[in-house]
């Protein structure tokens, strides 16, 4: 039991409110039926052929149970079509609850100026020559017709009060009740299992998208979503069952047939609009099919041109392949927006107050909003067209110094060589200097350039055939073109000695680096020669060679002071 309440806590819940709106169908079916208010002065119907107040266009029904089962077209003097409908279907009502009235047969009595309808000498309505001429019949015929309908209206309503009617009708109630808990129960079940099962695909899709990265609480959040909409689903298909079953059991009651009505009704006028309005916007639909149709053949082609040029199939004059893809996306964006322009006018409530200002209001805010963003646009289209850098290059950029991943009309993605990915706006790249390392690294080869001090005690040949040397032996370094040793200061107490080397792998230069040092410092102490950098303060004499002990001459060992010996200065005094 408390399985099955769990399972229809959502059914209790939307129709909550169906149950608080029906709670009186009784007021209901008295509004409905309630008779407009009558003039003070209530002449007799047996004058209305004297004088009859013809309204064409106007006609007002007359209700029994809620239901319409005759139409009034003519007013008899001050009495409009409504305030005849209205008194009517009170006889009407009177005659249906009247039990001493065993047979509702209606009979005529023609007066000369009208056709009187009466059931055992109550007078029912009154048939004129104005009710005559707005139909175009005779008026006999026409009183005929009305005594037919009125008698099998309230013969049928009679039966609707009959114990055996509403014992069945009761006993239907029940049945349909019953239907509708086991539908709900089981459209519950269902949808748990489509929400369970929702859920978990989400979650494989989403895992296998790479959106774990996003955190493990936003990928939940993701998945919650999809399974709230399994939800809007099951609400919708509650209140759906709820009113079917309302209208199916109050229209089984005379009580609550117009509560049943209103409620069919309820359901069925979203339905005629929505229908209405799709059937009355087809033309403007086919428009906007063409359109799209146009206007996404024209982007195909253009993602094909711009596919061919890219890959150097088409060779345009002054158009490097690389313009390709962000020509695309430009030329993309404006024939979105053209496209856009061109349908607005067939777009449904394009014409309306509401829309107009919603459009206003958003331009309002895209141009209040849009001053950077535009900056950013313009600066992305200028550094594209220049040719500052490409995906892929190695560039250092506002002191951040990496790989191009990414360029964007609006931001440029670097990952630096700690694979950090930083975002940084087109208007700050455009406002600050590029330093590309790949455009040249090709054909010319990037040099790759490094500075050692020594002393003026070691000679500049040896020194410079020493980072040759180390530099030749260096992995990434090319051997052509050779490297060569520039002398950039004589200092007071060490030269500055610079080795430039030629490399075609510019993504590996921090590697290269750390190689070339540790094979500089090799190759000196090998060498026997002291790198003095960048200053070197020490009394020489007693003092050990600045060479690691690995790569000191086999033997070595440390010089003592030398004191040279001198003559006193008071040697020739005396």
């Amino acid at each position: 039991m408390a399985r099955l309440l769990d399972s229809l806590r959502i059914p209790l819940i939307a129709g909550a409110a169906a149950a608080l709106l029906l709670c009186a169908p009784d007021a209901l079916r008295a509004q409905a039926v309630a008779p407009p208010a009558e003039p003070q002065a209530r002449p007799a119907d047996t004058t209305a052929g004297h004088s009859a107040d013809v309204e064409p266009g106007r006609s007002a029904p007359v209700l029994l149970g809620g239901e319409p089962v005759a139409w009034i077209l003519a007013g008899i003097a001050q009495f409009t079509p409504e305030v005849r409908a209205a008194r009517i279907a009170e006889r009407l009502e009177g005659i249906v609850h009247d039990r001493s009235i065993r047979d509702p047969s209606v009979t005529i009595t023609d007066t000369g100026l009208s056709s009187e309808l009466r059931v055992k000498g109550r007078l029912l309505m009154a048939v004129t020559e104005a009710d005559a001429r707005v139909t175009g019949v005779s008026r006999p015929f026409l009183a005929d017709e009305f005594a037919k309908t009125f008698e099998a209206a309230i013969r049928a309503e009679r039966h609707r009060y009959a114990p055996a009617t509403l014992i069945r009708g009761a006993w239907q109630a029940a049945l349909a009740l019953l239907v509708l808990i086991a539908a709900l129960w089981l459209i519950g079940r269902a949808l748990r299992w489509t929400r369970t099962r929702l859920e978990r695909w989400c979650e494989h899709w989403l895992h296998a998208k790479g959106a774990r990265r996003l955190g493990e609480h936003r990928v939940g959040a993701l998945v919650r979503s999809a399974g709230r909409l399994v939800t809007a689903v099951h609400v919708v298909v509650v209140v759906v069952a709820l009113d079917a079953f309302l209208t199916y059991a109050f229209g089984l009651f005379p009580w609550t047939r117009v509560a049943s009505n209103r409620l069919a009704e309820y359901a069925m006028t979203p339905v005629r609009a929505v229908v209405t309005a799709l059937v009355g916007y087809l033309p403007n639909l086919f428009f906007l099919l063409v359109i799209w149709a146009v206007f996404y053949g024209a982007i195909r082609l253009l993602d094909i041109l711009a596919g061919a040029v890219r890959d150097g199939h088409v060779v345009l004059a002054n158009f490097p392949a690389e313009w390709a893809d962000p020509t695309k996306k430009i030329v993309r964006f404006l024939l979105v927006a053209l496209g856009v322009v061109v349908a607005f006018p067939y777009l449904p409530a394009s014409n309306s107050p509401a829309f107009t200002g919603v459009s206003v209001f958003l331009g309002v805010l895209v141009s209040l909003a849009s001053s950077s963003a535009l900056s950013n646009i313009i600066a992305g289209l200028v550094l594209t067209y220049t040719r500052a850098y490409r995906v892929g290059d190695r560039v250092q950029v506002a002191g951040t110094y990496g790989d191009i991943v990414a360029s964007s009309l609006l931001v440029t993605r670097i990952r630096t060589i700690k694979n950090e990915e930083i975002t940084i706006p087109n208007g700050i790249v455009l406002g600050n200097s590029v330093t590309n390392y790949s455009r040249e690294a090709k054909t010319l080869g990037l040099i790759l350039h490094t500075s050692v001090t020594i002393g003026y005690d070691a000679p500049w040949r040896t020194v410079h055939g020493l980072l040759i040397d180390a530099a030749l032996s260096t992995p990434g370094i090319l051997p052509e073109p050779r490297p060569f040793v520039w002398q950039t200061a004589l200092n007071d107490f060490y030269v500055t000695y610079e080795i430039n080397a030629y490399t075609a792998s510019p993504q590996d230069a921090p590697a290269v680096y750390a190689d070339l040092h540790a094979r500089i410092q090799d190759a000196f102490y090998a060498a026997g020669v002291e790198i003095m950098s960048p200053h070197y303060a020490s009394l020489r004499d007693g003092n050990t060679v600045a060479i690691p002990e690995a790569s000191r001459p086999p033997g070595y060992r440390a010089p003592g002071f030398r004191v040279e010996p001198g003559e006193s200065r008071d040697a020739g005094r005396g």
